[in-house]
C-alpha cells in the first residue's frame, strides 16, 4: 500500500494539481545560559556579537489555507534562535519573513524579494511542496544555502536534489511507507481507498488520507457529520491529518484510533520532547506544541550549529553546505541527522493512534516505530 501511496503523490505533483491534495518560523542572558547549560556555545565575546549580521529569509504562508503551519514554524525557529540570545558565529541572526501564500507565483515572488532585495544568506521554509519544487531552480542557480522546513515533495530528495538545497522536515515517502508496512504486518490485508474522491464505503475496508491543516479539518468535520468513517475498520493516514493543529480545531470529531505516520509525536516521552513543549507552552501563553513547531525549532538549530562551526565565515557556501550536512543532534523528535544520498533527513517514524487523553485532550499515542527511516532517493 506504502508504495502506491507515494508513488500516487508524486504523479499528482507531476501533474501540478492545486496544493491542497499535499501537505498541507534581543539577546538574552536567560536564553544563553540555557543554551549553554544544554552543552551549546554562542561564539561572542562579552560585548556581543561583532561579526556582520547574518539574514535569514523566511518564506512561508502568514496567510492562506496554511497560516497556521507557517506561523507554528516560525514560533519553532524564534523559540530556538532566543534560546541562544539570536547570535551564533560570532554573527546577530536577523530573521526577514515573507508570505509564501498559496499560489506558486507569490512563493516565488517572496523568495526573490528576501533573495534580490533583502539580500539574505540563506532561505529557510516552504509549506507547499508545488512552492518548493517550483523554486528550486531559482535557488539552486543562484547558489543560495536554503533549509525546507516542511514541504515534502519526493523529487528534492531525487532528480531534483541540489546541493544547496536540505530538507529539516520529511520527504512524502517518508510517513507513508511505515504505515503501509504496519498495516499489512499487524492489521492484515485491507482494501485502503486514497481520499481525494468520494468516500466508497461499501467496497473499502478503510481509508489512507495525506490532507493538513484546513483542508483536513474541514474534511473531518463533515465526515464526522454524515457518519462516514465509523463506517470503516481502518482510518490512516500521514500524521499531519490528525495532527495536534487539526484535534484542537475538530475536538470531538476527532476519529477515535486512527493510525497514522509521522516522525513526531506530542506524546513521545524523551526529555528534548518533554522540555520542548513545556517552554514552547510557556513561550508562546498555553499554545500547544505541533510537528510543524518541531520542524522550525530543529531548522533554526541546523542553522546556528552550522554557522558555530564556520565560526559565522559563509562566504564559501560549498563549505557551509558542507558543515550543515554534518550536523547531528537529539531533537524532540528523536535522533536527528542527514542523508548524504538525499539531503534528506533520517529520522524515527512513530505509528500513533488517535486517543482522547483526560489531560492532553484529544492526541496521538505512539504504539509503534520504526528508525532510522531514510527516503529511497529514488
Amino acid at each position: 500500500m506504502a508504495d502506491e501511496i507515494h508513488g500516487y503523490l508524486d504523479r499528482k505533483l507531476a501533474e501540478r494539481i492545486d496544493r491542497r491534495d499535499f501537505l498541507q518560523l534581543g539577546l538574552t542572558v536567560a536564553g544563553a545560559a540555557a543554551f549553554a547549560a544544554c552543552g551549546g556555545t554562542t561564539s561572542s565575546g562579552p560585548g556581543g556579537p561583532t561579526g556582520p549580521e547574518f539574514k535569514l529569509g523566511v518564506v512561508l504562508p502568514y496567510s492562506g489555507v496554511y497560516a497556521e503551519l507557517g506561523n507554528s514554524i516560525t514560533n519553532g525557529m524564534r523559540m530556538y534562535f532566543d534560546s541562544v540570545g539570536n547570535q551564533a558565529g560570532n554573527r546577530k541572526i536577523t530573521m526577514i519573513t515573507a508570505d509564501e501564500q498559496v499560489n506558486l507565483a507569490d512563493a516565488v515572488a517572496a523568495t526573490k524579494k528576501v533573495v534580490e532585495q533583502d539580500g539574505v544568506d540563506m532561505v529557510a521554509g516552504y509549506v507547499s511542496s508545488p512552492n518548493a519544487a517550483g523554486n528550486r531552480d531559482y535557488l539552486h542557480g543562484q547558489k543560495i544555502p536554503t533549509l525546507i522546513a516542511n514541504a515534502g515533495v519526493n523529487s528534492l530528495s531525487r532528480a531534483a536534489k541540489s546541493p544547496y538545497i536540505y530538507r529539516t522536515s520529511f520527504s512524502n515517502w517518508q510517513p507513508a511507507h511505515p504505515v503501509g508496512t504496519y498495516v499489512a504486518e499487524k492489521l492484515g490485508k485491507k482494501k485502503i481507498q486514497l481520499v481525494y474522491a468520494k468516500i466508497q464505503t461499501d467496497k473499502i475496508d478503510g481509508i489512507y488520507s495525506f490532507m493538513s491543516g484546513t483542508d483536513a479539518v474541514t474534511f473531518l468535520k463533515k465526515a464526522a457529520e454524515l457518519g462516514t468513517l465509523a463506517k470503516l475498520s481502518l482510518v490512516s493516514g500521514a500524521g499531519f491529518f490528525v495532527e495536534q493543529d487539526v484535534l484542537a480545531a475538530i475536538t470531538d470529531a476527532a476519529p477515535a484510533g486512527a493510525i497514522t505516520g509521522l516522525h513526531w509525536a506530542l506524546t513521545l516521552t524523551n526529555k528534548e520532547n518533554q522540555d520542548f513543549i513545556s517552554k514552547y507552552s510557556k513561550k508562546f501563553s498555553g499554545r500547544q506544541a505541533d510537528v510543524f513547531a518541531v520542524q522550525g525549532f530543529d531548522t533554526a538549530r541546523v542553522i546556528v550549529e552550522a554557522l558555530n562551526v564556520m565560526k559565522g565565515k559563509t562566504d564559501n557556501k560549498e563549505a557551509l553546505m558542507s558543515a550543515i550536512a554534518n550536523v547531528t543532534f537529539k531533537s524532540p523528535r528523536g535522533d536527528f541527522k542527514f542523508d548524504a544520498g538525499t539531503n534528506n533527513v533520517v529520522q524515527t517514524i512513530y505509528i500513533r493512534k488517535t486517543v482522547k487523553d483526560p489531560k492532553l485532550g484529544w492526541t496521538n499515542q505512539v504504539i509503534d516505530q520504526y528508525p532510522g527511516v531514510a527516503d529511497p532517493g529514488k
